[in-house]
């Protein structure tokens, strides 16, 4: 939960210009760990950008430093520790983040939410108004549980929104409005208000709010499957023969003109990004039909936020696939000697692990691997890709730690393997065949079960070698 600490300055309007902002933070327990600040590219993909970050020094302190144009939702995230805020373009936060919760388990695998304290500059500050709001909220859903779980709280939800517009009438913030409005709208898809109503209350004549999250959860949850929806539909039956023969995106923006609930050619192309977007995994249509309407959308569409979207859903395709061909590098140890994949992989499987020695997951993780290597080593190459910023801190980090004894490689490449490997977490493990093909992407780390994957993978091999196969001895 948030902290407020309130002192009272004038609220500044919004302008369209980018101004600086600096975020000056405290974060004990994460010293010597980065830092970074993550936005949406878009609320289609759901795919983040890094727009800034800083090492946290040895006394638990950071700062960030940036521009922004609009009020934005961003991440704060350390390792896996993910923590978020409203951010206003020429404003000066100060932060304090918590260390993770110590009474629950947490998965070093995967991200999860710690506390963050915000010192906030006056009750009109986006943050102390949204916080103050969905304390409000809250207590209303607790109030009105029994008329949720009959979806009939309509009379109530109207009444409240209504209460919420009259308190906060003296704000004159656009955004925080639309986050009141939206909010709500998402509460009335579960009730039994019908779709038109819906559609004419929250999105009829009105403007598309791409980065607000209030309005695109709202817009999504409305156009969720639509697409396909339409397609399984009398009017819509062509839709198949236009994405997956066709593959042509001025076809389909005509076909979905026919669809319920598309007002204009903007909510027409975003519904249409929504659903083939959806449609990629749940394999309503062909795949190649997708990405090239993707690729002319992105190419073609006259809304520029259209063509970003399309190109980041492009983008969210990884290559990185199992049986994809892994992308090649050439690395030093630490002593200087090159080392290329295709060597490395010569008759052997490859467990590539990327790591950081200040990460924590990764050193406890480091721990389980001299065992494995011993007992699978002759079959698997265990190869580390350090990403200190120097050689000699591997250098001393290796001969800290003797009974690391497999190889450990430097990435100099100037960040192109980490996204050639699209890295954004540490430790991150792949498992390569002698092929040069994905195997896992990516691997189960020690501490799943990649021992059984290693037991299985080289149990095969001495099968296919017919290793104990009397026929084969000689």
């Amino acid at each position: 939960m948030k902290t407020l600490k309130l002192f009272f300055i004038f609220f500044l309007p919004l302008l369209s210009v980018a101004q600086n902002v600096t975020i000056k933070g405290l974060a004990k327990s994460y010293e010597k760990k980065e830092i970074g600040l993550w936005v949406y590219n878009d609320r289609i993909s759901n795919t983040q950008k890094l727009l800034s970050s800083s090492e946290i020094d040895s006394t638990g302190n950071f700062l960030l430093e940036f521009n922004i144009k609009t009020i934005d939702f961003i991440n704060l995230k350390i390792d896996k520790n993910v923590c978020s805020m409203f951010l206003e373009p020429g404003r000066n936060y100060e932060v304090i983040i918590h260390p993770p919760d110590s009474t629950t388990y947490q998965n070093p695998n995967t991200e999860h939410d710690v506390k963050i304290e915000i010192k906030l500059s006056g009750k009109t500050e986006i943050n102390a108004l949204t916080m103050d709001y969905d304390k409000r909220f809250d207590d209303f859903l607790t109030l009105n549980y029994a008329a949720f779980l009959k979806r009939a709280p309509q009379p109530a939800l109207d009444s409240f929104k209504r209460e919420m517009n009259n308190f906060y009438s003296t704000v004159n913030n656009p955004y925080f409005n639309n986050y009141i409005n939206y909010s709500i709208a998402s509460m009335q898809r579960n009730t039994k208000m019908s779709e038109k109503k819906l559609f004419e209350r929250y999105i009829l004549n009105k403007p598309v709010l791409y980065d607000h999250p209030e309005y695109m959860a709202f817009f999504n949850s409305f156009y969720k499957e639509k697409l396909q929806n339409f397609a399984l539909s009398k009017n819509g039956n062509d839709l198949h023969f236009i994405i997956d023969d066709r593959g042509s995106y001025p076809a389909l923006v005509n076909a979905m003109k026919r669809a319920p609930f598309i007002l204009n050619d903007t909510i027409c192309e975003l519904v249409i990004l929504k659903g083939i977007y959806e449609s990629y995994y749940d394999g309503s249509f062909k795949k190649t039909g997708i990405k090239a309407i993707l690729q002319q959308m992105a190419a073609e569409s006259a809304i520029s936020e259209h063509r970003k979207i399309a190109q980041n859903i492009l983008n969210s395709f990884s290559p990185l696939q199992k049986g994809s061909i892994a992308p090649s590098f050439v690395l030093p140890d630490k002593n200087g000697t090159t080392h290329d994949l295709d060597e490395l992989r010569d008759k052997k499987y490859i467990y590539l692990i990327f790591f950081d020695k200040n990460n924590s997951a990764s050193r406890e993780q480091m721990k389980l691997i001299p065992a494995l290597k011993k007992t699978y080593g002759e079959r698997i190459n265990f190869v580390s890709v350090s990403t200190d910023k120097s050689n000699a801190s591997l250098n001393d980090y290796q001969q800290k730690n003797p009974k690391y004894d497999w190889l450990f490689l430097y990435d100099d490449s100037n960040g192109e393997l980490k996204k050639n490997y699209e890295i954004v977490a540490f430790p991150t493990y792949f498992l390569i065949g002698p092929d040069g093909k994905f195997i896992q992407v990516p691997a189960d780390s020690p501490e799943e079960d990649i021992e059984q994957i290693f037991y299985d993978l080289t149990k095969l091999k001495s099968k296919l070698h017919g290793i104990g196969n009397k026929q084969n001895q000689k």
